[in-house]
């Protein structure tokens, strides 16, 4: 990875703060910095700027096109998903590290069963920042596990 400062600059027609996906693929290579102990890639795919964080058979992954949606999903199905179109860019920055901090967490291995409701499935929770954040599995996730598939 080379060393870029990070700066937005996206524009859309409508929206002065829009965040593009490669911009926000140079600030995940920013981000990821800090976590040299884990292997990490990063890359555009599909519109959306990616990192994958592991260590051993753990990995997460975090996406997003820049604006409207940051994901992060792991290994095991769980996920933290936030659908905003109206973020802001310094919100869009705010959120795409707390999902870079969520999946190096799980990573490490600090996650913790929690209890699930609903449809059952599992819930994780990892702490960041003194935060709890909860992942969850798809709801087709949640469906095969009820009838054991």
């Amino acid at each position: 990875m080379s060393e870029r400062r990070f700066e937005w600059g996206g524009l859309s027609a409508d929206r002065g703060d829009y965040v593009t996906a490669a911009e926000a693929l140079a600030m995940l290579e920013v981000l990821v910095v800090a976590r040299a102990d884990l292997a990490v890639t990063t890359e555009l795919r599909n519109g959306a700027a990616w990192a994958r964080f592991s260590r051993g058979t753990r990995w997460a992954v975090v996406s997003t096109p820049g604006s409207r949606w940051f994901s992060v999903e792991t290994d095991t199905g769980h996920r933290l998903q936030i659908v905003d179109a109206n973020t802001s860019k310094d919100q869009s920055a705010q959120l795409l590290a707390v999902h870079v901090d969520v999946a190096e967490a799980y990573v490490r291995g600090e996650e913790t069963p929690a209890r699930a409701g609903g449809l059952g499935g599992s819930v994780l929770t990892v702490d960041v920042n003194g935060r709890q954040v909860l992942l969850t599995q798809s709801v087709g996730r949640r469906v095969r596990g009820l009838f054991g598939r």
